[in-house]
């Protein structure tokens, strides 16, 4: 059995690599809540020089919380899917499994499926004030491109004290919505990084960079039932306005040596430390 990691394959999977191919399998978290049924998601790529490709007829075996689901076949583009719905409410481990017919190669993805109550509130987090500094926009040395996709997204080292700020307002207060508001990102990725780093689990949505994104979000979570959006944490004053106008309660931790003009009413801190008692 060959398991390992591909450089840069991240995420919410083990990768397997051969001479010949790279493999991964990711999972994208599913938003649900308890006993309404939701679409558990796993894809499964070859990675070839032309960019990835989903693998058709594979099949693709599901687990919550340690306990088998069933096994899906891939459809034509990868895609491997199964309807569930979860008795139980919180953040519960899935899991989704490959094993070529020899057994000589398996690969796991890893994801969440969020259980959520409708009446706790949501708390939109923006990736940006994850990270120090600024979020870096970077493709692959030119020496393995072609090889390893492209990560579209570099988020580096965390904010001090950023995730066990943001554990303990998961853990008693909000349910978390991560937010990359540079239409770059990949979800894989993104979940990797929070898992690695240990952040809260939470919903990731990839919004595009435009100006009606973030409105076009809170409409949409609304029309899906999520109306307990209670506030935001964010970098920038677009953000914050945004927020504000929606009368959502603001926190902005501004980068250094910025001279941004926010609204009135948002929050403005220096770090996050200050940030669980203004909320």
């Amino acid at each position: 059995m060959v398991v390992g990691g591909v450089a840069l394959c991240v995420a919410l999977s083990t990768g397997v690599r051969s001479e010949e191919r790279a493999v991964e399998l990711y999972l994208t978290d599913a938003l649900t809540f308890p006993s309404r049924p939701v679409l558990l998601q796993a894809r499964l790529t070859e990675h070839r020089p032309g960019g990835d490709h989903g693998m058709p007829k594979e099949p693709v075996e599901f687990a919550i919380q340690g306990r088998v689901l069933g096994t899906v076949t891939t459809d034509s583009e990868g895609w491997a899917r199964l309807e569930f719905a979860p008795k139980m409410r919180g953040n519960l481990a899935l899991r989704a499994r490959w094993a070529t017919a020899a057994k000589d190669e398996v690969i796991e993805g890893r994801g969440s499926l969020l259980s959520w109550e409708r009446r706790r509130p949501m708390l939109l987090v923006d990736l940006a004030v994850l990270v120090e500094g600024e979020l870096k926009i970077e493709a692959p040395s030119p020496e393995l491109s072609g090889i390893i996709p492209d990560p579209g997204m570099i988020l580096g080292k965390p904010s001090a004290a950023a995730p066990a700020e943001l554990r303990k307002l998961a853990k008693f207060y909000y349910n978390v919505v991560y937010i990359d508001r540079t239409g770059k990102g990949r979800i894989e990725v993104i979940q990797s990084w929070i898992r690695k780093h240990e952040f809260p689990p939470g919903m990731i949505r990839i919004l595009p960079a435009t100006a009606v994104a973030l409105p076009d979000l809170l409409e949409s979570l609304k029309e899906e039932g999520w109306e307990n959006v209670s506030g935001g944490i964010g970098r920038s004053a677009d953000f914050a306005e945004v927020l504000v106008k929606n009368r959502l309660k603001t926190i902005i931790l501004p980068l250094p040596g910025k001279d941004d003009q926010f609204p009135r009413r948002a929050i403005v801190l220096n770090d996050w430390s200050r940030v669980r008692r203004h909320l």
